[in-house]
């Protein structure tokens, strides 16, 4: 009995509970804090992920405000695209910013079974974006839907002008196997660009030849207008007996010029870099802009058509043709950054004619003979001028294409369009 009321050793016991404990407390402890590290790493990741598909989609959106994607130019339009997709023509966002920019992010090869973007943009990816067209203009973002529809605009209906100016742009960014979506409608934003309402412009005119049939002229400055248009020559370098000629097989200003009505000289140049700009983005937007770099210059009259045209670097054009260019419903806009432009055979022209002169020639510019009838004005800058000569009327006023004159002033995202998608969608 002595032995067993004996206490030596109970120090011990008691020591290597209170470790057991302890040991555990800490184990513990230290599970937690891996889990929070692991949480903290998962969050950063998607913190990362969001940061790149923001920026991926902002790229995205300003490929869209250089050029936007329509019938006209699909064949550069992308429906998906990713850092190995993205070159210089197909208005994929350049790569380079983005690889500067989020390079440095660690990639890890995600395991079976890691979330994959709906859309199936494959998680080895950095970024995807996609550009979609709107399903019946609706502000809300259906993702079944919008998945397969159409990656330019108009989708199905041609000539609605809201369908044609908005794309929803949807954008992935995975870092360490965590997937972000983000999604913005996009609104291309169209501008009125202001131009002189003359019929004609210039620095001079001269009229080749009495032209017209009966007791009709040349130029008819009223046509179908409500009010006649100005006749507006600046008269650089020219007195006013070379600046309005109307001789050769002289008639009466009246008898060449119907509802003549001078005006004060036009400004040149009438459209500033800026504003040409806007225009000649548009017009690479509608598949109208013609250059030797795209290998379309101009060889017939019918090849001049848009609002707007726009044709640089193709030289002097002299062309012919017996079709129409446009129409009296849509006339069309056209912008020759140089050279001259000779009309001749029995076209029937819609629209406005600008030329730019940029080498300010002296010479006559703009020449319509033949049996051409234009409705609608002519400008030409510089000290350039402007020749008429005809068996028929030339010109007949109409101010419809400087009306409907617009330029591309880019792209923006619509208010209270953006947003952070779930995993499904």
């Amino acid at each position: 009995m002595r032995t067993i009321r004996k206490e030596d050793g109970f120090a011990l016991v008691t020591a290597l509970i209170l470790l057991t404990v302890i040991l555990g407390l800490g184990l513990g402890l230290l599970l937690f804090t891996d889990n929070q590290q692991k949480a903290s790493a998962r969050e950063q990741s998607s913190e990362q992920a969001f940061n790149v598909a923001e920026a991926a989609l902002n790229a995205q959106v300003g490929q869209l405000a250089r050029v936007w994607p329509t019938f006209a130019n699909k064949n550069v339009a992308v429906k998906r695209c990713t850092e190995g997709l993205s070159n210089p023509t197909n208005y994929c966002p350049p790569k380079l910013p983005l690889s500067v920019g989020y390079g440095k992010l660690s990639k890890v090869a995600c395991p079976a079974g890691a979330q994959t973007d709906a859309w199936g943009s494959p998680i080895t990816n950095q970024w995807t974006t996609y550009v979609r067209a709107t399903k019946g203009g609706s502000s809300y973002f259906n993702s079944k839907t919008e998945e397969t529809e159409l990656e330019y605009a108009p989708p199905a209906e041609p000539g609605n002008k809201e369908l044609e100016n908005k794309l929803w742009v949807r954008a992935v960014g995975i870092v360490n196997c965590r997937v972000v979506s983000l999604v913005t409608l996009v609104s291309r934003q169209l501008v009125s660009v202001p131009f002189p309402k003359n019929v004609l412009g210039g620095n001079w005119f001269e009229v080749t030849n009495s032209g017209g049939h009966g007791s009709k002229g040349i130029v008819n400055g009223l046509g179908e207008a409500a009010e006649a248009g100005e006749v507006g020559m600046r008269c650089e370098g020219r007195t006013k007996a070379n600046c309005e000629v109307f001789e050769n097989n002289p008639k009466t200003h009246k008898e060449q010029f119907e509802n003549y009505k001078p005006g004060p000289p036009t400004p040149s140049p009438v459209l500033n870099e800026e504003q040409l700009a806007t225009v000649r983005s548009l017009a690479e937007a509608n598949g109208t802009l013609r250059s030797p770099a795209l290998g379309n210059c101009p060889t017939s009259a019918e090849e001049l058509s848009g609002s707007p045209a726009y044709i640089e670097g193709c030289g002097n054009l002299s062309l012919s043709g017996n079709g129409t260019v446009n129409s009296a419903a849509n006339p069309g806009f056209l912008v020759l950054t140089e050279g001259t432009l000779t009309l001749r055979g029995s076209n029937t022209w819609y629209g406005v004619i600008y030329v730019r002169n940029p080498a300010n020639l002296e010479t006559g510019i703009v020449k319509l003979g033949g049996s051409v009838t234009v409705y609608g004005a002519i400008e030409v800058d510089g000290k350039g001028g402007i020749e008429l000569g005809s068996n028929s009327v030339n010109l007949v006023y109409n101010p419809e294409g400087i009306v409907n004159l617009k330029g591309s002033a880019g792209a923006t995202p619509t208010r209270n369009t953006f947003r952070v998608l779930p995993i499904s969608q």
